[in-house]
């Protein structure tokens, strides 16, 4: 079934709309889960958890996980770099709010474009430069309102800058690499891998501070696993499959705006002019370049 006067399956549609609600709302949720469970324990059940699922879903799906032995260096450094995006995220969103961090998090494609342009020698045209510019902006406005908000350095939001630009490193590694194996495979072998070192620094950092949590952190921790890592990983991939590039990316941008608005409703996070022309400026930073695109929504 398509949606009418369009060759788009309202399926796709509906997955697409649901990785952007549930992504964004995932943003306060970290929030409540990973202030009872410390950021290294929580992160370690989830991605472990959620790998095992990808998995279990690949053998649904009939693909084989064996990874050839050339492509497992760049499917190591992926993982590396992902790591980091998922312990750093982890602490950026307890040092600012959740909107804050969903914002910040989403600025991934602008700090791709300098990336691309040194490794994949992706040509930077205008647009690419006024694209870096915007999220420059949104991003001086977050720093300077926590500042203004914390009285303080902008921690959460300078952590949130380098998990930005580790998703960023992470997707070139991946683009730059010739995979022969389906992504949602890769993905189950990211999740598997970096929960090793995820569940070592549980030990090593979180091993007195970690008590049984409550209702909430446990139902926080099981958002993470089977809607976040496991059924918007393999929902992304799927719209990946059956949208362009131009419908994909603009779909996602739900995310920051929902991890905006939910933040502020959930948990009462501020929410100024500061916040929206962040918000603003992000949004257009990612979607200029790829509205601008030929044929990006065709």
């Amino acid at each position: 079934m398509t949606w009418p006067g369009t060759a788009y399956p309202l399926r796709g549609l509906a997955l697409l709309l649901a990785v952007g609600l549930f992504w964004g709302f995932n943003w306060p949720v970290m929030k409540v889960g990973m202030a009872a469970i410390p950021v290294f324990t929580f992160r370690a059940i989830t991605i472990f958890l959620g790998g095992l699922c990808l998995a279990a879903i690949c053998r649904y799906m009939g693909y084989s996980l064996k990874v050839p032995r050339a492509q497992w260096p760049p499917l190591l450094l992926v993982t590396l770099l992902i790591f980091g995006f998922t312990v750093l995220s982890g602490y950026g969103v307890l040092e600012t709010g959740s909107g804050r961090a969903a914002v910040m998090a989403y600025t991934m494609p602008v700090w791709a474009i300098p990336l691309g342009a040194l490794f994949l020698a992706d040509p930077l045209t205008w647009r690419k430069l006024a694209s870096l510019a915007l999220g420059l902006a949104g991003m001086t406005l977050l720093v300077v309102a926590d500042i203004e908000t914390l009285g303080g350095a902008p921690i959460g939001i300078l952590i949130m800058l380098v998990t930005a630009i580790l998703w960023a490193g992470a997707t070139i590694v991946h683009k730059k690499a010739a995979w022969t194996v389906p992504t949602l495979v890769l993905v189950a072998w990211q999740s598997l891998l970096s929960s090793v070192p995820l569940s070592i620094g549980a030990v090593l950092v979180d091993y007195e501070t970690v008590e049984f949590p409550g209702l909430w952190p446990i139902l926080c921790l099981l958002y993470n696993i089977f809607i976040a890592a496991t059924f918007c990983l393999y929902a992304y991939f799927e719209v990946v499959r059956i949208f362009p590039v131009g419908i994909t990316t603009i779909g996602v941008l739900i995310a920051p705006v929902v991890g905006v608005f939910s933040g502020a409703f959930t948990l009462g996070e501020p929410l100024g002019v500061a916040e929206f022309g962040a918000l603003a400026l992000v949004l257009a930073a990612i979607a200029l370049p790829v509205m601008a695109r030929k044929g990006a929504f065709k």
